[in-house]
């Protein structure tokens, strides 16, 4: 498997991963990102670090070392010789594609979102996303993607002969590990939590999210992920002017063992994708599962592929992206009525239905096609 940043973090990557390594796969993971220093291993599979050194990175400009980072995927897979080389995102295509090619492995593409409609702030890299993928995944031998609405766009634009396989990016996670969320902010059991979960980045909802909280008075509204760069700034900036900077935490990522600890300790989970793009309109959004794992009930944006998840399984409310008033009325409706029965049994049926041991057999089978 072929990576762009660390594996630690990507909830997706590990999970696929494992679930390979456990049905008797050899899995290697080749990661543009620093393995620590005796961790080879991490959930069953095989951990390797491609970043160059740092002499090579400090004396290279950014557009060559670009070039360090594929050659050094490419070497790795040659060392390899695998069966399978498994392309995790648009940028990992082009290693992908040539490691496969040299050595006679099968290639699947796995896009974590319809690539080619983000909005990409460097003209360049639209350009080489669109082309990549135009040129590469009508050849891969199998193509994977995280919603229904994904897998039709990529047939019906690269003229596939068979649907990309839709494996949903639903928690493997368990609640058990450490959290003491309430506990670390200081909140008692009976305060009321809305949580988002995930970075803060544009278009995600977030302004729009503090201006809804600030129209409810004792709620407490918390970020849990690093920000996107620059963008924490605007957002305290934004926190400030609307006087609620004493009930609104934001809060550094925590490590996957311990991140459904954290979710369960909301009343309320909420993914707010803006309709900026039809890669939001498509999406299915990890912490939509995270939330329904922990059957803590949900406030999404109503786009299509959410809006579907949502009202088939009746585990919250979706609302019109970007209005703030809509977003504070339906947050109001979800704080009084996630306890009712009828709510809880709703989640609870979500949370029985949507497993990974369920989801993961697209996954497999995938691998057994091949």
């Amino acid at each position: 498997m072929l990576l762009h940043k660390s594996v630690e973090f990507d909830s997706r990557v590990r999970r696929e991963a494992a679930t390979l390594a456990e049905a008797g796969h050899q899995v290697t993971v080749l990661e543009l990102a620093r393995v620590p220093a005796g961790v080879s291993t991490l959930d069953g599979f095989a951990r390797r670090s491609v970043l160059p050194s740092l002499l090579v990175r400090r004396l290279l400009p950014f557009h060559a070392y670009r070039v360090a980072f594929l050659l050094r995927f490419i070497r790795e897979i040659v060392r390899l010789r695998s069966d399978v080389v498994h392309a995790h995102d648009a940028a990992m295509l082009l290693p992908g594609v040539i490691g496969a090619r040299l050595t006679g492995a099968k290639l699947v593409y796995d896009s974590h979102e319809l690539a080619a409609s983000v909005p990409y702030r460097e003209r360049a890299w639209s350009w080489f996303v669109s082309t990549i993928e135009r040129l590469v995944v009508p050849r891969c031998d199998a193509v994977v993607t995280v919603s229904d609405g994904i897998a039709r766009r990529l047939q019906e634009s690269y003229r596939l002969s068979r649907r990309p396989a839709v494996v949903r990016n639903v928690s493997a996670l368990a609640a058990d590990g450490r959290s003491g969320l309430r506990a670390r902010l200081g909140l008692d059991t009976d305060a009321s939590v809305v949580l988002h979960q995930g970075a803060p980045a544009p278009a995600r909802g977030c302004e729009v999210l503090v201006r809804a909280v600030a129209r409810l008075k004792h709620v407490t509204l918390v970020f849990l992920g690093d920000p996107e760069p620059g963008y924490g700034t605007i957002l305290r900036a934004e926190i400030a002017r609307l006087g609620i900077s004493a009930r609104v935490f934001m809060l550094p990522s925590v490590p996957l063992r311990d991140l459904l600890a954290h979710t369960a300790e909301a009343d309320v989970g909420v993914t707010l994708l803006e309709d900026t793009c039809e890669n939001h309109r498509l999406a299915l959004p990890n912490k939509l599962f995270e939330y329904v794992a922990t059957e803590v009930p949900v406030v999404a944006s109503d786009l299509p592929e959410c809006r579907r998840l949502v009202e088939d399984h009746g585990i919250g409310w979706t609302v019109a992206p970007g209005d703030e008033e809509a977003l504070a009325d339906a947050l109001r409706a979800a704080l009084s009525r996630s306890s009712s029965s009828a709510v809880r049994a709703k989640l609870a049926e979500a949370a029985r239905t949507l497993t990974w041991p369920s989801e993961r057999e697209r996954l497999i089978a995938v691998y057994d096609a091949l």
